[in-house]
């Protein structure tokens, strides 16, 4: 299948059956299917509930087989994402199978920010208040999502 094939069978099965808390499509898809844009909305019981926190995705050419590059564009507190949106996620990196649909990838991006990963992070200070402090770290995460990722600000 070729690659624009694929990635308009991928876009075509997130409008059937979209991913909760999720949306992501081609920013342009007359000009190009390489380049999507997309968000991810705070999942309840978070400190990043009420938040819309944006990304691209840009696809290689040799997608599937290697995986896209991904990236938060509205600043997020959080120890598995950096301070320039670059994701620590297994499935962007080593983990990644040709079988991971778009709409998987989009579940497992929500479901980081239910649940870091506490073994390895990208932003140092997040980390390590995740380990050690979880209220303070609650409580900066939830106040950049305020400052960042709500309506009036997204």
């Amino acid at each position: 299948m070729s690659f624009i094939k694929r990635l308009t069978v991928h876009y075509k099965e997130l409008q059937k059956n979209p991913a909760p808390l999720c949306h992501a499509e081609p920013e342009d898809s007359d000009k190009s299917m390489f380049h999507w844009i997309g968000w991810i909305e705070g999942p309840e019981n978070t400190p990043y509930s009420g938040g819309k926190f944006r990304l691209i995705i840009d696809f290689p050419p040799e997608f599937p087989f290697k995986p896209p590059a991904v990236r938060f564009t509205t600043q997020i507190f959080h120890p598995n994402i950096s301070l320039t949106g670059e994701i620590c996620l297994d499935i962007l990196h080593s983990q990644w199978s040709p079988a991971l649909t778009i709409r998987g990838l989009l579940i497992s991006l929500c479901s980081l920010l239910t649940d870091p990963n506490p073994e390895h992070g990208l932003n140092k200070e997040a980390l390590q208040l995740y380990r050690t402090n979880r209220q303070m770290y609650d409580e900066i995460a939830n106040e950049w999502t305020k400052k960042y990722a709500t309506e009036k600000n997204s």
